[in-house]
């Protein structure tokens, strides 16, 4: 499939597909859930991707979010970021990573810039509420101790000792930055070249599948809005029309607790997904995205599950 790995880092990796294990042996055959879906794509260049989307939130609101986006040149970008914890806190990272990511990226700037750009602001956030949180307690130490008696002495570390105001503030970031930072997994696709750049930052691992064969991409950075200076890599591959690219967030890949590795997914895809009388031009990027869900939400069965969040998309012939 001619994959490589590129970039300063050696954080991201390449692994090869899981051996297919006995179809026989349990049914891989997805019903269609009910999630909101949507499909889109449009031709330029030398391919056409068609994108589609499925996504089932685990209780309220989701703290996954995903977008796509034509870039200026003809190239075309994947986002999905996965807010941590669940809810409004994670939904609103995720979103923050999706919203601003896509805008740099549509404006023209270089993906590392536009990575760094997001990963600067959501740290400088989460200072920002840190010090709002060490000023309110301040505040309340101070009123505290006002309200003493004479003679009575109300420790306050704040004053007592110069370095604790440091490792409070400290302390208060990373309290306040626990579930701020997200994940980016973003895909960027040129058309006219035919190869796409893999960009992971704790995001879960992407599936390529040609011909049946599936190749998993993996990458060990750390999600955006952790530490200022980001060291990043991408993975290039060269796409051929009839491939099938699948991301996900780790509700989806983690779902089987005894299938770590996501191996299920690699066999639904080689499977179920591809045969070798079927033309992969004439599928539904959607409809692939809304069946590897609902098998996810199957291998959960009743216990408790995470957000779920799938895109795929299919490579085919432009339009002349």
């Amino acid at each position: 499939m001619n994959i490589r790995k590129e970039g300063t880092s050696a954080s991201c990796g390449l692994e090869g597909g899981c051996a297919v294990r006995d179809a026989a042996t349990r049914s891989l055959t997805a019903a269609r859930p009910a999630a909101p879906v949507r499909e889109g794509g449009r031709a330029c260049g030398g391919i056409e991707i068609r994108v589609g989307y499925a996504a089932a939130a685990a209780a309220g609101i989701s703290g996954d979010a995903a977008a796509s986006c034509g870039l200026p040149g003809g190239s075309r970008a994947l986002i999905l970021s996965d807010g941590m914890g669940k809810g409004i806190k994670a939904a609103a990272g995720s979103r923050l990573v999706v919203t601003r990511l896509r805008r740099n990226l549509k404006a023209g700037m270089p993906v590392a810039k536009a990575i760094k750009e997001v990963n600067r602001y959501m740290i400088e956030q989460a200072e920002a509420a840190a010090r709002r949180q060490n000023d309110t307690e301040f505040a309340a130490v101070s009123t505290q101790s006002a309200g003493t008696s004479a003679g009575t002495e109300l420790a306050n570390p704040l004053a007592s000792d110069p370095n604790s105001g440091t490792e409070l503030a400290a302390a208060r970031r990373e309290a306040a930055s626990g579930e701020d930072f997200a994940t980016v997994d973003l895909t960027v696709i040129d058309r006219q070249s035919r190869r796409a750049k893999f960009y992971k930052m704790g995001a879960a691992t992407s599936f390529i599948m040609r011909q049946g064969r599936v190749r998993r991409i993996k990458g060990a950075a750390l999600p955006v809005g952790i530490i200022p200076k980001l060291r990043l890599a991408h993975i290039s591959a060269e796409l051929k029309e009839g491939d099938l690219i699948v991301m996900a967030s780790d509700g989806i890949t983690e779902s089987d607790r005894e299938d770590p590795e996501a191996c299920w997914l690699c066999e639904y895809l080689s499977q179920t997904v591809y045969r070798a009388d079927r033309d992969m031009e004439q599928l539904s990027a959607r409809q692939i995205a809304a069946d590897i869900l609902a098998e996810a939400e199957k291998r959960y069965g009743g216990r408790e599950r995470d957000d779920l969040t799938v895109a795929a998309a299919i490579i085919v012939k432009a339009l002349p």
